[in-house]
């Protein structure tokens, strides 16, 4: 039987997708791109924002029209929508076969096949004490691999879903994750990334309550084949000097950070529950800056949250000019149903505003990435080819401080270390050459 994984949302919605697919292969199913031709579509679901949830939706709808084509095909929802609206997905969907949580992926396999006996479930049940680093996996790339080494966040933001949908913070045992990494360094991979929706808070549930992602990278560093490391998604009162230090001495440890703000007002700050001052993000931010050399630091940024004012919006503008990230993700404040924000806050900043707040950003940070990429016209610099961007033999790669370089190349040359001079910058992506392909590096 063939079975097809729709995927929306983060990185670690793809990990577990990869790990899905992993565990389906190995008992017997077949993977397929092509979802007419499957007989089990499972759909991993992101709640994050509601225009994710609205593919969700969407996508039901369209697979559930195979039905009609198929009567035995098995559709499966899974992910962190899946976990906000449980039953109620089975309730609005009829053609929904099972919905699943965000702590048994693992257990994906029994789940197919209770469907497959004809039971129309939801099972929410908590797996995460079973999984480890010899689980089966899918990877979508050859040379990198997404690695989750923390589950679920404790800081409890007031717009955000994700505690309500991931749980608590778990994290998994150091020996196990080194253990996965040795796996893929034998297995010839080149790039790794630790992933977790706080990652530099793992190992403070361990007991001693101190973070240990600095010393996984050490850790992970020791193995040849692995030639950069990274992590993802940083929350800034988690960041540690030790960690700064390993970036900085560790040459295997990528040179770029993504550090959530949100907003750059103190009240808007302490309204969204965020636990640290502008100044304090500033400090931060000039601190990582000076210590590590060429690094990139990008980060997310909600307009129109409730009662922002315009006085607000400029000490976000203020803040964006100084920090100078590498990219800012934007969005516009939307209300998410079961956060403290949607209960007690009222959605007053008008539609129209919000927009114009996210405009003004983006225009501002074209022109601060203009001015940054500027630095590399000229230069040749070292990259990974990851695949393909474009039509034309067009293929991109990115930098170990996560500059993205587009250029012509081939699909064998995909995980490779190339040269490439850098002919032409933009806002966006850096344009260049292969000068060089770098067989040992």
């Amino acid at each position: 039987m063939k079975f097809f994984i729709r995927t929306f949302g983060c990185q670690m919605n793809l990990n577990e997708s990869e790990i899905m697919a992993g565990l389906l292969i190995n008992d017997g199913f077949e993977w397929t791109e092509n979802p007419d031709e499957a007989d089990i579509i499972i759909i991993n679901s992101c709640s994050v924002r509601e225009k994710a949830e609205n593919k969700m939706y969407g996508a039901i709808g369209g697979y559930g029209k195979l039905k009609e084509k198929n009567k035995n095909l098995i559709i499966g929802i899974g992910g962190c929508s899946a976990e906000k609206e449980r039953d109620a997905l089975l309730d609005r969907f009829k053609k929904i076969d099972f919905v699943f949580g965000t702590r048994n992926v693992i257990d994906i396999s029994n789940l197919v096949k209770r469907a497959m006996k004809g039971e129309r479930f939801a099972d929410f049940s908590d797996k995460l004490n079973e999984v480890n680093y010899s689980i089966p996996k899918r990877p979508f790339s050859k040379h990198h691999a997404w690695i989750t080494i923390i589950y679920g966040c404790n800081k409890y933001c007031t717009y955000c879903i994700v505690p309500y949908t991931r749980g608590f913070e778990k994290s998994r045992p150091i020996d196990d994750i080194i253990n996965e990494v040795e796996e893929y360094n034998k297995n010839g991979f080149k790039e790794i990334t630790f992933l977790g929706q706080n990652v530099d808070s793992y190992g403070k549930d361990f007991g001693d309550k101190k973070p240990k992602l600095d010393l996984l990278i050490q850790k992970s560093a020791q193995f040849d084949s692995i030639k950069r490391i990274w992590f993802m998604t940083s929350y800034p009162s988690d960041i540690t000097d030790s960690l700064i230090d390993t970036i900085a001495k560790e040459k295997k440890a990528a040179k770029y950070i993504h550090l959530p703000v949100q907003s750059g007002s103190n009240r808007i700050l302490k309204s969204m529950n965020r636990r640290y001052t502008k100044e304090q993000f500033i400090d931060l931010v000039y601190k990582i800056q000076k210590e590590i050399p060429e690094v990139t630091i990008s980060s997310d940024i909600i307009t129109g949250f409730p009662s922002e004012t315009e006085k607000d919006f400029e000490e976000t503008v203020d803040l964006i000019k100084k920090c100078r990230f590498e990219r800012i993700n934007i969005a516009e404040y939307s209300p998410r149903e079961g956060t403290v924000a949607h209960k007690y806050f009222e959605d007053n900043v008008p539609k129209h505003i919000k927009n114009k707040r996210l405009q003004y950003i983006m225009n501002l940070q074209k022109k601060i990435n203009l001015e940054e990429n500027e630095k590399y016209l000229g230069k040749t610099l070292s990259i990974i080819q990851e695949g393909k961007a474009g039509k034309n033999n067009t293929y991109m790669g990115r930098t170990i401080n996560n500059k993205l370089i587009i250029f012509q190349s081939q699909e064998k040359l995909n995980g490779s270390f190339l040269k490439v001079k850098v002919n032409k910058v933009s806002p966006g992506p850096l344009y260049g050459e292969i000068i060089e392909i770098i067989n040992n590096i």
